[in-house]
């Protein structure tokens, strides 16, 4: 089967210089231009005056040497705090400070106050390797990336100060914070995490797994995808620069190579091994949206000189096994990828100052269905609903809702495979109307969700109640006065039980060896004469 290839549409332009676009877990994305400013796009539209932030005046260099990377605390939707990577005005280091929003998690503007939580003192930062991003990973820390503080400059030698592999300097790092402390810095040399790096420029995690993705800058002859799983706890990490470039030896170790390093998941010809077409690999995500079923645990990357869009597939990957460059897929300057709350990727154009949005035209979903229905008979709702087709399918979720917004789950569904038609019951919808979807999983824990139905559902609160509803045998009647007669109809209309309450406490009764379906309960008041229904859901 041939590899999917990937189409990215126009999303947003007029941006000055964009380096980052991210969100903050909900359905804004924030996108951050190198001069110094964060903006908010809503609903698809930049909010360019005001800006988010602006801390413009901080900046070393608005064109080249000022915000690399911003990241929003995990709980940012509660305390409002995010951070800020940047390169300090008239100085060379890098600093990373907290900032923090003004008013609630809605709100579009923060403020300009920040808490220093790290410098990293580099030397030459305006031609040197500072790396440059930041992202949490599941664990909630902070992790930071640094370049090894070299010159950059083509065929002189790579890190001359042998920073990369040396576990007393920062240069060539990821460091991992714990910013929730009192000093996250504190022991800053204890703090990192992996090393021998030369310019990771962007990292990322894998939002489903945890993994950690980065793309690392080569020297002269080859550019680098470097992988490591969060499975793997080997101590220290190192992914092998300066004495690695790719899978080639740079510099002599006098060590076992094979064994001391993490070799690069994908190495590629940089710059002398390619003509000066390739040069400065630009690290991406994992694709864990739900629009695309093909692109599904797919890890997109580019290279910055030839601006080729690449993918790394995954083991078993069935839409195409092929890893590497698409032919003909690129954008222009593209210098960052963007990931927003659900998982859908985006590009960033540094000089055209654009935002574009990876997509698959086409692309078959995990399931389709041919309907989705409901319909209310008195308090319960039938739902049904028919698969056309079910591919690496897991399972169904039946949600419900009062206002179509918050939904919980009451019921999964295990898969049953193409042209099934699934059958459910709820005998416990809200008063006057209830809201329903389907949560569709896929088995590699991707979802999407169907359209929302509304069922006007005409039930009022009543001392009555019978539990547990859906039952598979057993079940209790409350709410009962002594001397009710209690009748209770089969899916057919026949009557199977019929019985008298003698106490107030809950009544109990079995449909053990009984049919599924839909039951009718008659409570007769034998007093008034007064009848009330209720209905019961046997699975």
């Amino acid at each position: 089967m041939a590899q999917p290839k990937p189409v990215i549409e126009s999303y947003l332009s007029g941006f000055t210089r964009p380096l980052k676009v991210t969100h903050a877990y909900d359905a804004r994305l924030f996108v951050a231009e190198v001069g110094g400013k964060i903006k908010v796009v809503k609903n698809g539209i930049p909010i360019h005056n005001p800006a988010f932030l602006d801390i413009s005046a901080k900046m070393n260099n608005i064109e080249w040497a000022g915000i690399y990377s911003i990241a929003f605390h995990p709980n940012y939707q509660v305390n409002g705090y995010f951070y800020v990577l940047y390169i300090v005005k008239d100085g060379f280091e890098a600093q990373v400070s907290r900032f923090q929003r003004i008013g609630n998690a809605d709100s579009d503007i923060a403020s300009t106050v920040e808490t220093p939580i790290l410098t990293i003192p580099f030397t030459n930062i305006d031609a040197g390797h500072r790396g440059g991003d930041m992202a949490f990973g599941k664990d909630n820390f902070l992790y930071i990336t640094t370049g090894d503080n070299g010159p950059g400059s083509r065929g002189v030698p790579g890190d001359p100060e042998l920073n990369a592999q040396n576990p007393d300097r920062l240069f060539g790092k990821v460091i991992r914070l714990d910013v929730d402390s009192p000093v996250p810095a504190e022991n800053i040399l204890q703090k990192i995490w992996a090393k021998g790096l030369r310019n990771p420029w962007r990292f990322s995690f894998d939002r489903s797994t945890g993994d950690f993705w980065v793309g690392d800058n080569g020297q002269d002859g080859w550019e680098e995808i470097n992988l490591l799983k969060a499975t793997d706890v080997t101590s220290p990490k190192n992914f092998g620069w300066d004495y690695m470039e790719g899978n080639a030896v740079y510099r002599n170790c006098s060590c076992d190579i094979a064994t001391s390093f993490t070799a690069p998941r994908l190495a590629y010809p940089g710059f002398t091994n390619n003509g000066g077409n390739s040069a400065s690999a630009i690290g991406g995500y994992v694709y864990r949206g739900t629009k695309y079923n093909s692109f599904k645990g797919c890890y997109f990357f580019a290279d910055y000189i030839s601006t080729k869009i690449g993918m790394i597939t995954p083991d078993g990957y069935t839409h195409g096994a092929k890893s590497g460059f698409f032919e003909d897929v690129s954008y222009p300057s593209i210098v960052s990828f963007g990931e927003d709350k659900d998982g859908e990727l985006y590009t960033v154009s540094f000089f055209d100052g654009t935002i574009g949005k990876i997509t698959l035209p086409g692309d078959p979903l995990p399931v389709e269905l041919e309907y989705f229905t409901a319909k209310a008979e008195e308090c319960v709702v039938s739902l049904q609903w028919k698969s056309v087709m079910e591919d690496r399918f897991s399972h169904f979720e039946l949600q419900r809702s009062t206002n179509a917004g918050t939904f919980e789950t009451i019921k999964t569904i295990p898969a049953s495979g193409a042209n099934h038609v699934y059958s459910v019951a709820d005998a416990n919808p809200f008063e006057k109307n209830t809201f329903y979807r389907l949560k569709m999983v896929d088995k590699d824990e991707t979802f999407e969700y169907s359209r929302i139905l509304s069922v006007n559902t005409p039930c009022t609160a009543d001392p009555l109640s019978v539990f547990p509803n859906p039952t598979t045998d057993g079940f209790k009647i409350g709410g009962l006065k002594p001397g009710n007669i209690v009748y209770v109809y089969s899916t057919s209309g026949a009557l199977v039980i019929k019985t008298k309450a003698t106490t107030e406490a809950a009544l109990e009764l079995s449909l053990k060896g009984f049919s599924k379906g839909i039951y009718t309960i008659n409570v007769e008041d034998s007093e008034t004469g007064i009848v009330k229904k209720m209905k019961l859901v046997r699975e």
